[in-house]
């Protein structure tokens, strides 16, 4: 027995295998619930839950033979998937007790994460888990693990850095234009372009509770699509002149082959707008504005390398921060390890009692014809006793360490490979 937490995970990521692969073996919600009532009808398992991502498909599991049920665990992914790929062990991670802790931590405090510090990975471990609650497939173990690490992954967001700075060019465009205006509730803005990548730019802008956003695109029907989609107005590309004098940021994302905005244009509009500040934002390539337009008052203007090195530095910054979020999730990993040390003892001490119950009354059986009855009743008494005091010991020793993981599971180690407790069902 190398570790006394019943827990196992199978998992494909962003660290092992490509997008595609990943999209071929992700498990969707129907497949999700094929999954965990298929795993948990073999009575050898207690809990289970899946984490189903764009860049991880994880499967968590708790048993007290983990290691055995794995095998048939990756059987069963491949059959719901009809591949070979969760068998794979160039593919597919399979980690067991306290390294399952310590991932799981990871994973919910976006430690593991294609973007360190990003948010969006919590909430998709709450649906697994609340999927999996509700299909009452999640044991002690299993929701112990979850509490532990919401509160790891709260006190990491609290207590460092990881999460701070905008790590995309659309969201650091947003980033800049707060620190324009420090309040963008009373600004309005235009979109120039209709496309994904205007659009993602218009959502970021739209969370920080923007006023209004205008769309103005060549062809005037993807214009209207988009505004509709953004509660926005779509706007022709004649008009493009009227509104650039009304908005306060501007965010350009086209295919032009040449500047959809120029100084020659923008100078009499700054001068009609008094020289009121405007954000600029050309998140296209080739450019869409003219960079002469920064020499105008008023004017800030900003491309993909200015926005690429704000980028940079962020995620510079929170790796500055790992080394922190680390500790904190290896303190909550501790924790955890001290209450399964808790909740385990009675199964260990009661294990062992079996055993020597066994062994006991394999020899009373032994003597039972030899023997009379008043005799077997002291034997009886007497090994009994004896029986006692060898626990006596091991509870003792283990109630001593309960608080120190290491030595706890040292000496339920011990234990187990003493009377080889592992191989008796």
């Amino acid at each position: 027995m190398n570790n006394n937490i019943y827990l196992g995970v199978i998992g494909i990521s962003h660290k092992t295998a490509s997008v595609a692969l990943r999209e071929k073996v992700a498990l969707s919600e129907t497949e999700q619930r094929v999954a965990i009532k298929k795993i948990l009808a073999n009575p050898a398992v207690d809990g289970c839950m899946i984490v189903s991502t764009c860049n991880r498909t994880e499967v968590y599991f708790s048993s007290e033979s983990h290691k055995n049920e794995a095998t048939t665990i990756r059987h069963i992914l491949n059959t719901i998937k009809k591949c070979k790929t969760y068998t794979d062990d160039n593919i597919v991670y399979e980690l067991h007790g306290s390294d399952v802790v310590q991932h799981f931590f990871k994973v919910i405090s976006s430690l593991d994460s294609q973007i360190i510090g990003e948010p969006q990975i919590t909430g998709q471990v709450k649906d697994g888990y609340n999927l999996a609650h509700e299909l009452n497939s999640t044991d002690t173990l299993l929701n112990k693990l979850f509490n532990f690490g919401l509160q790891a992954e709260k006190n990491v967001r609290k207590e460092t850095f990881l999460s701070d700075g905008a790590v995309s060019v659309s969201f650091a465009g947003v980033e800049l234009a707060r620190k324009i205006y420090s309040d963008l509730t009373d600004k309005e803005v235009l979109l120039i372009g209709a496309g994904e990548t205007a659009e993602l730019a218009a959502v970021h802008f739209l969370n920080k509770g923007v006023r209004k956003i205008h769309i103005t695109n060549r062809t005037f029907s993807k214009a209207q699509t988009l505004a509709k989609k953004l509660n926005g107005q779509a706007h022709p590309l004649e008009s493009m002149d009227d509104i650039l004098r009304q908005v306060d940021i501007v965010i350009s994302a086209t295919s032009s082959t040449e500047f959809v905005v120029t100084k020659a244009m923008m100078d009499p509009i700054c001068r009609e707008r008094r020289y009121r500040p405007v954000f600029l934002i050309d998140l296209a390539i080739p450019r869409d504005l003219d960079p002469a337009m920064d020499k105008i008052d008023g004017v800030f203007l900003f491309n993909l390398d200015d926005l690429n090195e704000i980028v940079q530095e962020n995620l510079e910054k929170r790796a500055q921060e790992i080394p922190r979020a680390v500790k904190i999730v290896g303190e909550f990993a501790k924790e955890y390890g001290e209450w399964n040390a808790t909740h385990s003892i009675s199964f260990v001490i009661n294990r062992l009692r079996t055993h020597f119950d066994t062994l006991r009354n394999n020899e009373l059986d032994r003597l039972k014809n030899r023997l009379p009855e008043a005799g077997l009743k002291e034997i009886d008494y007497l090994t009994t006793s004896i029986m006692n005091k060898l626990m006596h010991q091991h509870i003792k020793a283990l109630k001593k360490n309960v608080s120190h993981p290491e030595q706890y599971q040292q000496h339920v180690d011990f234990i187990y490979n003493l009377y080889e407790l592992e191989n008796e069902k």
